[in-house]
């Protein structure tokens, strides 16, 4: 009996010993576990912030400041009258401020805008050559209207479309609630 009893703690103690060895390293196991897991998610957290940061700094350095020269420009448009010089010259400063953002922050224009992008420059420049050459070089103030009738609309819409996009991504709308 009494070697029963032995037989029995001494099972009972290597029980215990394995148990709490397996313990161990089932507990060493979870902790890598978890902190792989943290480190993923820190990674992905980083990430994602880097997007939304990059969409934040395209919205307020490039995206907002071009939306509203366009809708500057768009109510410049509506009320120009022939040989309307305040309203000429606000066309060009908006003309002239799109295309300096375009150049001076185009690492802050969405890829998929870059073709866009360019079509503006092309419309910009050639309309700032226009009036350069009619009313600068040539002093021509006859001519009623400087136009160059090839406004990238596409452009246009395609730049609005973008910027609403990433209002919608910041939330910017239901921050000012």
């Amino acid at each position: 009996m009494e070697q029963l009893f032995y037989k029995l703690l001494e099972l009972l103690i290597e029980a215990v010993l394995i148990s709490g060895i397996l313990g161990y390293f089932f507990l060493k196991r979870e902790e890598r576990l978890k902190r792989t897991i943290e480190e993923e998610f820190k990674k992905r957290d980083t990430f994602f912030k880097a997007k939304v940061d990059y969409k934040r700094r395209s919205l307020e350095e490039l995206l907002g400041p071009i939306m509203m020269q366009l809708k500057r420009s768009s109510i410049a448009l509506d009320t120009y009258k022939p040989n309307d010089a305040y309203r000429e010259a606000i066309l060009k400063q908006c003309n002239e401020t799109i295309r300096n953002l375009l150049l001076t922050k185009s690492y802050l224009i969405p890829t998929d805008l870059l073709s866009k992008a360019a079509d503006f420059l092309k419309h910009y420049d050639g309309w700032l050559q226009h009036y350069h050459q009619i009313r600068e070089i040539e002093n021509n103030k006859e001519k009623p209207f400087v136009f160059t009738h090839d406004f990238p609309h596409e452009a246009e819409e395609k730049f609005l479309s973008k910027y609403e996009e990433y209002r919608k991504v910041i939330k910017i709308d239901e921050k000012l609630k």
